[in-house]
């Protein structure tokens, strides 16, 4: 059985291992799954705002897109993955706050950064399961790179 790894908001995880890491309860969060094919090696984030820039205090900066990719990205490539055998999945950006407009948009903002700063490394986003008005949970299992998708009274289903 392989060893489950949770990955909690403003956290990102490397596996160099079979591991399935998980992030439980997205809402307006995003989760960025990358697998490098070549190395079998799987990074996960579980971002909660898009823009470092915008932060007050600049505390655990990895709860933000633009942070979070950066050092996943740079984590991989010092276990030996290439961006060119890499790809991603993103889950989540849910407008969870409907009732308050400038709350609104933070899912969909989220989803935006992560799918920029994945492509300004030239990281393919292969499969995503974003917006909407309701949560998911994720699997991702590194041993082949699939995630399970779960939405809160919705489908379970594997991408």
């Amino acid at each position: 059985m392989l060893e489950k790894v949770n990955i909690y908001m403003g956290e990102f995880k490397v596996a160099k291992n079979p591991t399935i890491l998980q992030a439980i309860g997205l809402g307006s969060c995003v989760s960025a799954c990358i697998f490098d094919r070549s190395t079998k090696i799987g990074a996960m984030c579980h971002i909660m705002h898009s823009d470092s820039s915008l932060a007050k205090e600049k505390i655990n900066l990895y709860r933000f897109a633009d942070q979070a990719i950066e050092a996943m990205v740079k984590e991989m490539l010092k276990l030996g993955c290439h961006t060119r055998s890499m790809v991603a999945k993103v889950f989540g950006g849910a407008s969870m706050f409907q009732n308050v407009l400038s709350l609104n948009k933070i899912g969909e903002d989220n989803v935006k950064v992560v799918i920029e700063k994945l492509k300004s490394h030239d990281i393919k986003v292969i499969a995503k399961d974003v917006g909407g008005t309701v949560g998911r949970s994720i699997w991702f299992d590194t041993t082949d790179g699939s995630v399970v998708v779960s939405q809160i009274n919705g489908p379970t289903r594997e991408m």
